[in-house]
């Protein structure tokens, strides 16, 4: 029992003494995700594929106010099957806006969680490489309770994938 014991101490110290003789750097991710190049292309791309149906959805939701005002302003001068016709519009076009805009969140999100995937790929190399051309043996980025700015390389990882566009 006391030979384990032993052998375990034994082997946690020499752990710890490697972890601390070996070189260790910090990186925020969110930084990254936020500032990188890579990351600002993937916004942009997403801006540019939705921009046409965004328009839409706006037209939509203003062709709707705009029948709710005119039917609120005319109603008092309507027929009933006038007030009926209209309102039976208002409900319909009602209906596709909510469900255009619930198809666009639902191909938003997953065009996001492409993107950011493919951002977090690029990003994850550039650390990779980064760390194997500075020799670190450990580069740590979330779950990190604390990190001392002198070895928190962010700055330096954002440059390397400012020139990996």
């Amino acid at each position: 029992m006391k030979l384990k014991t032993a052998t375990l101490l034994t082997l946690i110290l020499f752990s710890i003494g490697a972890f601390a003789a070996g070189k260790s750097a910090f990186i925020n991710p969110r930084i990254l995700l936020e500032k990188s190049p890579q990351a600002m292309a993937a916004l942009e791309t997403m801006k540019s594929e939705f921009q046409d149906r965004e328009n839409k959805l706006r037209e939509l939701a203003n062709e709707v106010i705009e029948m709710e005002k005119t039917y609120k302003n005319d109603s008092a001068i309507m027929s009933d099957d006038q007030k009926k016709k209209i309102e039976e519009e208002i409900v319909q076009k009602k209906r596709k806006f909510n469900f255009d805009q619930q198809s666009m969140k639902e191909d938003v999100q997953q065009r996001r969680n492409e993107l950011l995937n493919e951002v977090r790929k690029q990003i994850s190399n550039v650390i990779q490489e980064y760390g194997t051309k500075n020799k670190y043996d450990f580069i740590f980025s979330d779950g990190i309770a604390y990190a001392s700015e002198s070895v928190d390389i962010t700055a330096e990882i954002l440059e390397e994938l400012k020139k990996n566009k």
